[in-house]
């Protein structure tokens, strides 16, 4: 039998895919990097952008979706960093350099390259209304762990497809989750997987460990960013936004609105805000794709 396609199924292997992963732009980490330094202003930040063309095109295309919600069209760098300001400019920037990881097909999860997006995008477009909803302050970060959470699916996706059976055998033997399936299977969870690559990446601590934790309740309960992140995460999967195999394994449990303060009236509400708001994530796709 020949097992040459077969890909190594050792944790070292996970981890050595990982670093084999392109970098994340660099130059979106020093224009975020200007963008905090009060002595600096928008045209220095433009500067650096204007570097990539390639960044500057999608950042563009970007602001002039519905997601981003400009009162008018622009066709220069300068006057679109001047009209989203500040927090903005940073979600834009994330969102941009974030494409062209997320739109890939993951064959393991059963995934197509809109689906990845629309999920990722999509659960970016429902942090921004439930972080006005539930009173979050830090929404730009929310919104930078929410692009990125399943970054970790591109690098488990060769290893989670030719188990994919015994994942889902055992989460449906041990009525547990998706991601603990994982780990009982393979030895980790996309959401680990993703916590170390944006620590590769350079990311701030605080995204980093909410995305380790989004699948974990000992771990989202321990602080608002994390659980945050969870809770969107979980609105985006049961309104069956860009799922794939795992899709409906993960569970909505008391003590995470509890630790949100979130009441089951407030819980519905942000279900239609992430209704409303996910129209804004379908245009978004529809550049990317169209």
């Amino acid at each position: 039998m020949n097992t040459a396609a077969r890909p190594d199924f050792t944790l070292e292997a996970v981890y050595e895919s990982m670093v084999a992963l392109p970098v994340f732009p660099k130059i979106v980490h020093k224009a975020l990097s200007v963008l905090d330094d009060p002595e600096k202003s928008i045209a220095d930040v433009a500067k650096i952008i204007k570097l990539d063309h390639g960044l500057v095109a999608n950042i563009l295309k970007l602001t002039n979706s519905a997601m981003f919600g400009l009162r008018q069209q622009v066709s220069d760098l300068e006057t679109a960093l001047a009209l989203l300001g500040q927090n903005r400019i940073r979600e834009v920037l994330v969102a941009s350099a974030a494409m062209p990881y997320l739109s890939r097909d993951l064959h393991g999860y059963e995934m197509s390259p809109q689906d990845l997006c629309f999920h990722s995008i999509g659960c970016a477009m429902i942090s921004e209304v439930v972080s006005q909803r539930l009173g979050f302050s830090n929404s730009s970060e929310l919104f930078t762990a929410a692009i990125l959470h399943d970054i970790g699916k591109i690098v488990l996706d060769i290893y989670v497809g030719p188990r994919l059976f015994e994942v889902l055998e055992r989460s449906r033997q041990d009525d547990s989750d998706f991601a603990m399936a994982e780990w009982e299977v393979i030895g980790t969870d996309h959401a680990v997987a993703g916590s170390s690559i944006l620590q590769q990446w350079e990311f701030p601590r605080d995204i980093c460990r909410a995305v380790r934790s989004h699948h974990d309740p000992d771990l989202y309960i321990q602080d608002r960013l994390s659980a945050m992140l969870a809770f969107c995460n979980i609105i985006a999967i049961q309104l069956g936004i860009g799922v794939g195999t795992d899709s409906f394994r993960y569970r909505l449990s008391d003590q995470l609105l509890y630790v949100l303060g979130c009441s089951e009236k407030d819980y519905l509400v942000c279900i239609e805000d992430a209704v409303r708001a996910l129209e804004d994530a379908k245009d978004v796709i529809g550049l990317i794709f169209g």
